[in-house]
């Protein structure tokens, strides 16, 4: 029995690579033991000579771009994941607004598939507006677009918003994680972890009066919670973020909601709450 082989093997591995990137494949095993912090530690004291500049297609949001961007380091650092949040805190305690902000989350060396994603998406609409909303992390079509809330969840918000007499213009969107997770998968509790620094920061320098928390991950990392997010809805939180204070709603998350419209009546009623408390 002979093996058959592609007509261009070429093509095929770098189909294989692509598939690989799709679902987080970011690092190759093999028999032996390797001691990766070690790794990383040997790679983060070595000189680095000649650095590349940041690369073009980590653009930040033109509303918000960082003045300039340091070059990055050419493997990022491993950390562990307490050490990673430690290092969160404290870049995220460094910005006084939000355009350092965004530059201090681009250049994060410990942030989850950063190097796997094709675009920054910081946020979107108004920055400083009284409504703020805070999704999980951009979808395959932001990733394809570089528009960060272009896609059919960004939609069905942007008729939510519309609802209670809000849009763009009057609100401001963000998201937990820039970088789309691999395969659009959920954010794991530690990748949550390490970007909730950067989300708290980013509520207390964009001052909201009333926060929308769409899905697991932002309403995890903003109320610092395990509860289901069943037990979650349908009440008002007050959140402190420094020397701000906010009140936060939560929902399902928008991709939850279009596969399944019976949630739709119960994020009315919870829109309509936040909705009086922006008026109060």
């Amino acid at each position: 029995m002979r093996a058959e082989f592609p007509e261009n093997p070429a093509s095929a591995l770098l189909a294989l690579l692509d598939w690989y990137a799709a679902v987080g494949v970011d690092l190759a095993l093999d028999d032996a033991p390797h001691d990766r912090y070690a790794d990383s530690a040997r790679v983060a004291s070595a000189p680095v000579v000649g650095a590349p500049a940041a690369p073009a297609r980590r653009e930040p949001p033109p509303a918000i771009a960082p003045e300039t961007q340091a070059a990055r380091p050419r493997v990022a650092a491993i950390a562990a994941p307490d050490e990673a949040v430690r290092a969160a805190e404290a870049a995220a305690a460094s910005a006084n607004n939000l355009q350092d902000l965004a530059a201090a989350l681009a250049e994060f060396p410990h942030a989850p598939f950063r190097d796997m994603a094709q675009h920054f998406l910081f946020g979107a609409g108004a920055p400083g507006a009284r409504l703020m909303v805070l999704d999980a992390a951009p979808g395959a079509t932001e990733e394809s677009t570089g528009e960060a809330f272009s896609g059919l969840q960004a939609k069905l918000l942007d008729n939510m918003l519309a609802a209670i007499g809000h849009n763009r213009e009057s609100a401001y969107l963000a998201y937990v994680s820039p970088w789309r997770p691999p395969g659009d998968r959920n954010l794991t509790p530690p990748e949550a972890a390490t970007f909730a620094p950067f989300a708290r920061r980013h509520l207390e320098l964009a001052r909201p009066e009333v926060l929308l928390l769409f899905g697991d991950a932002p309403a995890r990392v903003m109320l610092a919670t395990t509860e289901p997010l069943a037990k979650l809805r349908g009440k008002p939180f007050d959140i402190a973020s420094g020397a701000h204070m906010a009140r936060a709603f939560v929902f399902s998350g928008l991709d939850s909601m279009l596969k399944s419209p019976a949630l739709k009546p119960a994020a009315w009623r919870d829109l309509r709450a936040a909705a009086g408390s922006l008026r109060a």
